[in-house]
C-alpha cells in the first residue's frame, strides 16, 4: 500500500480532535473529555501530528489549486465550525483532486473533501451535512479517544502510532509504513467497534451543527440514503462508506434526530446557486476531455433553451473558454451576467474571458470594482494577478501574490505561483525564498533547505536579508530534527 493511501485510511478510521462543548448542557449525554484523554495525547500533540501528516498528504496527493473552489469550501467550513462544538478553529480545508466520493477530518484541524463529494451531493445542505459530520469527529477528539481505548486494552498504539507517522513525515521510507501497518492491524477490531459509537456521535452533533448554521437538518439522512442506494449498484461502495458505514438503522436514527431539530429556524431549500456553480466547476476541473464536456453541455443548453440550468450554461462557458471557443464562451457569459449581474462567479468568468481575448484593461476595471467592495477576497486578488500575468506585467502580479502570501502563509499554491512570477520578474532571490516555503509546506525539507542556501549565496552583502534567511533555515532544520527525535 502506498504511504499516502495508508495514512488516509488511518486518519479516516481514527479521525480526531479539537474541541469540547459549548457552555449549554449536553443534550446527547456524550462522554466529557477530561485529563485522561489529554494525558495520552494532548491537543497540541494532535495539532503537530496533523500538520506533519498534512505535509505528506500534499506531497503525495493531487490537490485542487482553483481559488474559487477553495474559497467556497473554506467559507462553508468556517460557517459550519462557528455553529459547531469546536473550540479550536485553526482549520485547513482542502479540495482533493479525485472524483471518488470521500471526505475526512484529521489531526490539526485538517478537513478534506474530494471533488467527488461536489459531484455526488446534489444540494448545498447535503454537502454541508458531510462537512458537519467531519467537524463533529474533530470536536469530540475521536482520534485521541481511539488511542485512549487502545491503551486501556494494552494495545501499545499511542507511541507506535505517533512514532511511525513521524518517521514517515521525516524520512518517507518504508520503515514508517511498516510500523503503521502493524499498528493499525493491532487496533483494527477495537477501532471497528469504537467507530460505530463515533459515527453516532458525529451524526447527532453534525445534525445539530446543520440546524445551528441555518441548514435543513434533514439533509444528513438524505445524503446517507442517497449514498446507500448508490452503493447497491456497484461492486465497490464509495470510499466514504468504507470508513463511515451507513445502515438502514443509522439512516433512521439520523432522521429521528433531524426531526427533533424541526423547531429550529432553518433554511429549507434545494441549495444555493453558488453551490451548483461550484459543482459544475468541480466537474470542469475533473474533466479529462474538455471538448466532450463542451459538446454535451452545448447539446443540453440548446435542447432546453431558456429552461437550461444556470449551472449548465456556466459549465459551457468554462469549457468553451478552455477550448478557446470564444464565441460560445462570450455568448453564455453575457447571458449569465445579464441575469446575475452581481454574482462574483459570473463576473470572474467575464474577467477571464476578457483577459484571454486581449481586453486586459476592461478586465482590470471590472475586477477593481469588485475589489473596492471586498478588498481582501482571495479569488479576486488571484484573478487580478492572473490578468497582470497575461499582460506580462510580472511586477504587479508579483506584488499581488506577495500580499496573498502574507494573508495565506500556509497555502502552498500561493507560494508556487509566486515563485513562478518572481522568476519571470527576474527576482531570483525571491524565487528561491518562495520555493523554499512551497517545498516546506509539501514536506520536502531537503529542497526547502537547498533553496534557502541558494538565496543566501545570492544575498551577498545584504546582511539584513541574510540574517532573515539564516533564521528561516535554522527553523526548518530545527523542525526536521524535532520530528526525527519524536
Amino acid at each position: 500500500m502506498k504511504q499516502a493511501g495508508l495514512l488516509s485510511a488511518l486518519m479516516l478510521t481514527t479521525t480526531l480532535n479539537l474541541v469540547p462543548w459549548l457552555a449549554h448542557a449536553n443534550p446527547l449525554n456524550l462522554p466529557a473529555l477530561g485529563d485522561t484523554t489529554s494525558g495520552v495525547i494532548s491537543q497540541q500533540e494532535e495539532y503537530e501530528l496533523g500538520r506533519s501528516w498534512l505535509k505528506i498528504l500534499r506531497n503525495q496527493t493531487p490537490m485542487v489549486a482553483d481559488p474559487e473552489l477553495k474559497h467556497y469550501l473554506e467559507s462553508l467550513t468556517h460557517r459550519l465550525s462557528a455553529a459547531s462544538q469546536l473550540s479550536d478553529h485553526r482549520l485547513i480545508p482542502l479540495v482533493i483532486d479525485s472524483t471518488v466520493l470521500n471526505a475526512f477530518a484529521a489531526p490539526g484541524g485538517i478537513v478534506g473533501v474530494n471533488t467527488g463529494l461536489f459531484l455526488h451531493a446534489e444540494t448545498e445542505p447535503q454537502f454541508a451535512a458531510v462537512l458537519a459530520h467531519e467537524l463533529a469527529h474533530l470536536s469530540q477528539r475521536h482520534y485521541a479517544r481511539n488511542v485512549e481505548e487502545a491503551r486501556n486494552q494494552s494495545i501499545p498504539t499511542a507511541a507506535a502510532l505517533l512514532g511511525s507517522i513521524l518517521i514517515m513525515a521525516t524520512a518517507g521510507g518504508d520503515a514508517g509504513a511498516a510500523a503503521l501497518t502493524s499498528t493499525v492491524a493491532g487496533m483494527q477490531s477495537a477501532q471497528l467497534r469504537f467507530s460505530r459509537q463515533f459515527e453516532r456521535e458525529a451524526d447527532n452533533l453534525g445534525i445539530s451543527t446543520l440546524a445551528n448554521a441555518g441548514f435543513d437538518p434533514q439533509a444528513m439522512p438524505a445524503i446517507f440514503e442517497q449514498m446507500n442506494k448508490a452503493s447497491r449498484y456497484g461492486s465497490r461502495p464509495p470510499e466514504f462508506l468504507l470508513t463511515h458505514p451507513v445502515t438502514e438503522n443509522r439512516i433512521s436514527d439520523s432522521r429521528a434526530r433531524a426531526d427533533q431539530m424541526s423547531t429550529r429556524k432553518t433554511v429549507k431549500n434545494a441549495g444555493s446557486l453558488n453551490y451548483q456553480l461550484m459543482r459544475m466547476r468541480a466537474a470542469y476541473i475533473s474533466s479529462n476531455n474538455i471538448h466532450e464536456m463542451a459538446r454535451q453541455l452545448s447539446k443540453e443548453v440548446t435542447v432546453a433553451a431558456d429552461n437550461a440550468p444556470v449551472a449548465s450554461r456556466y459549465g459551457l462557458a468554462l469549457a468553451s473558454l478552455k477550448a478557446r471557443d470564444f464565441n460560445t464562451a462570450e455568448q453564455q457569459t453575457n447571458w449569465l451576467l445579464q441575469h446575475y449581474p452581481d454574482n462574483p462567479h459570473m463576473i470572474l468568468l467575464k474577467v477571464q474571458l476578457e483577459s484571454e481575448t486581449g481586453k486586459g484593461k476592461q478586465a482590470l476595471e471590472r475586477i477593481n470594482q469588485l475589489l473596492s467592495i471586498n478588498p481582501d477576497s482571495y479569488p479576486l486578488q488571484a484573478a487580478k494577478a492572473e490578468v497582470f500575468l497575461k499582460q506580462q506585467n510580472y511586477t504587479e502580479a508579483r506584488n499581488i501574490l506577495l500580499n496573498l502570501s502574507r494573508s495565506r502563509p500556509e497555502d502552498p499554491d500561493i507560494w508556487f505561483e509566486l515563485a513562478e512570477v518572481q522568476g519571470l520578474a527576474e527576482d531570483i532571490i525571491g524565487l528561491h525564498q518562495s520555493r523554499a516555503e512551497y517545498f516546506f509546506l509539501n514536506g520536502n525539507m531537503d529542497d526547502a533547505i537547498k533553496h534557502l542556501q541558494y538565496a543566501m549565496k545570492m544575498a551577498e552583502d545584504n546582511f539584513a536579508l541574510k540574517s532573515k534567511l539564516q533564521q528561516k533555515l535554522s527553523n526548518i532544520r530545527d523542525y526536521r530534527q524535532k520530528l526525527k527525535n519524536s
